[in-house]
């Protein structure tokens, strides 16, 4: 979450970093910055720094962060700022405080600026003073000796500072969902969540069905945990599952690689040629399935109609389970498929139609 070198001109360097131990946070971190007088915008920084304290929760951020803006705002943060710098060796005419600032950046931002006068030389001091979610950001930035900080400059690198905690803090897959099991009716697919980064993830799931890979998938209604039992009428498709990461801040979805398509158990009806789907099609008319042609010896066959859109998902019309299907108003700029299922003493296969010309 914290700034980088990257975010910094070509040339610049860590000088240090680390986590440092302060009672009144969760965890504290530090990192310097040694810029080199380089140009960042139309400033030349000389070194830059960065903190990051974490509270227990957002409010506690805010309370933090709202009583620090008390302090420093107006003329007592001059002042304070003034007793501070005097009792590191400058002297008070050589310190002279702007007013603080408070843009819009993150979910709270104070900007301190003040210069500084060493040995006749003159330089800028500004430091940021930002919230995001449950993080406190301070972000400081020294000038090359005789040049000027601007605003811009500082407001741009704060705001670059709170969207690295923004990242840090939402949901964000670092590897994908796994799945495991064998892709056959009766049996239990598992899925391993996958590796999230973020803060107090939450994860749930949805088991789909695909015709590939990546093509068609559709929610399978009430799969929604890390185990699903390989259903009759997820024949001839592949599953997948979606691992949604959630927390306070948004969410984000990975998907896992699909399952080998699924088949029935050894010796079941293997389809030699899929089914088709005959008629005309006009709502209102009755369309006919063939079963295809099987190896196997089927001695039943099932039918399951499927209203398919233009992306390839297909969902189950509820009752079409007979050879022949009628058209309904609903179907209008659809296509239909449907997924037969044959049976023998060793149980069920299934081959699913190509799709029908689209429904006018």
């Amino acid at each position: 979450m914290a700034l980088a070198v990257g975010d910094f001109p070509a040339g610049t360097r860590v000088d240090s970093q680390g986590w440092k131990r302060d009672p009144d946070f969760v965890g504290s971190y530090e990192r310097d910055f040694d810029v080199r007088g380089l140009r960042l915008g139309r400033s030349r920084v000389l070194a830059a720094f960065q903190t990051l304290d974490l509270e227990r929760t957002p409010a506690d951020a805010k309370l933090t962060f709202d009583l620090a803006a008390e302090l420093f705002r107006g003329k007592q943060g001059a002042q304070l700022l003034k007793a501070a710098l005097v009792s590191e060796g400058f002297s008070p005419k050589s310190i002279s405080v702007a007013p603080t600032r408070r843009p819009r950046i993150g979910d709270g931002a104070l900007v301190l600026a003040l210069r500084l006068t060493q040995e006749g030389v003159r330089f800028g001091f500004t430091v940021s003073l930002l919230r995001f979610d449950r993080v406190l950001l301070g972000v400081g930035l020294i000038s090359f000796p005789g040049s000027s900080l601007h605003k811009a400059d500082v407001d741009r690198l704060s705001r670059v500072a709170v969207e690295r905690v923004r990242a840090g803090l939402v949901p964000v897959a670092a590897a994908p969902p796994v799945l495991s099991g064998t892709a056959q009716p009766g049996q239990t697919l598992t899925a391993a969540g996958g590796t999230w980064t973020g803060d107090g993830v939450a994860l749930t799931y949805q088991w789909e069905r695909c015709l590939a890979a990546v093509v068609g998938c559709v929610p399978i209604a009430g799969a929604t945990g890390p185990t699903y039992v390989v259903a009759t009428g997820d024949l001839a498709s592949v599953l997948r599952i979606s691992v949604t990461g959630r927390n306070r801040l948004g969410a984000t979805t990975a998907s896992s690689a699909a399952s080998g398509q699924v088949a029935g158990p050894p010796g079941s009806p293997t389809a030699l040629a899929p089914p088709a789907i005959n008629g005309t099609f006009q709502v209102g008319t009755t369309v006919f399935a063939t079963t295809g042609s099987w190896s196997g010896e089927p001695t039943a066959f099932a039918f399951q109609w499927r209203r398919c859109d233009a992306s390839e998902r297909c969902v189950d019309i509820a009752g079409a389970t007979a050879s022949s299907y009628t058209l309904a108003p609903e179907d209008a700029r659809s296509s239909l498929r449907v997924l037969v299922v044959a049976t023998n003493s060793a149980g069920a296969g299934g081959s699913l139609s190509p799709p029908s010309p689209a429904i006018p």
